[in-house]
């Protein structure tokens, strides 16, 4: 098992960071951070994506890896700034090529069976299912797990709420999670204390899971 896909399994949380402003997106790691995330995706839709890759991939304990990557010079791009991993909204033949060319770790995403199968043969280490709340949430999860081989690892992603989060880590690896987290009127007002205390309740939920486990 690759130290990326361990830490991933390991921590459960992936904080996926989208914003129109490079210094929030700065503020949304720090606040995610201090409230126990320990694995970021940033946007590349974000402004001063490759900046704000390099600058907190450098951190100590903690994986960084860049979202929204549309393309195999993207990716080459996003590596080069520091990504541990390249993350698609789709399956990607080429950014899979870039990212095993470089070492890197490649999350690719698709939502039916066929879908799914067909990024696993083209390499992708991880399947985002996206987006999954739409798509029927926590059971078509489950019928998916089902019917797909076990060597296939999921990544839920797409509407994963506080609320939720138990019911999707039963069938999958590892939870993205966006709006539940960074809620737009809280990065609005800079109100980071509010966003790195529901950090905290996600990490706090995790506790429990892996107890009653």
């Amino acid at each position: 098992m690759s130290a990326i896909l361990k830490t991933i399994e390991e921590n459960k949380l992936i904080a996926v960071v989208r914003s129109s402003s490079g210094d929030d997106a700065d503020e949304m790691i720090k606040a995610a951070l201090a409230g126990g995330f320990r694995v970021f995706e940033v946007s590349m839709q974000t402004p001063q994506a490759l900046r704000i890759i390099e600058t907190h991939s450098k951190k100590e304990g903690i994986l960084v890896g860049a979202g929204t990557v549309t393309d195999g010079e993207m990716a080459q791009r996003a590596i080069k700034a520091g990504a541990s991993f390249v993350s698609t909204p789709y399956t990607d033949r080429e950014v899979i090529s870039v990212a095993k060319h470089n070492n890197c770790f490649a999350i690719q995403g698709a939502l039916t069976p066929t879908e799914v199968m067909a990024a696993y043969q083209m390499g992708a280490d991880l399947v985002m299912l996206n987006p999954i709340a739409s798509a029927g949430g926590p059971q078509y999860l489950k019928s998916l797990r089902n019917a797909l081989p076990s060597s296939i690892k999921l990544i839920a992603a797409g509407g994963v709420s506080l609320e939720s989060v138990f019911d999707y880590l039963k069938d999958s690896v590892a939870v993205c999670v966006k709006q539940s987290l960074f809620e737009k009127p809280l990065v609005r007002t800079d109100n980071w204390q509010q966003i790195t205390e529901r950090a905290r309740q996600f990490n706090e939920k995790l506790e429990t899971i892996k107890v009653s486990r």
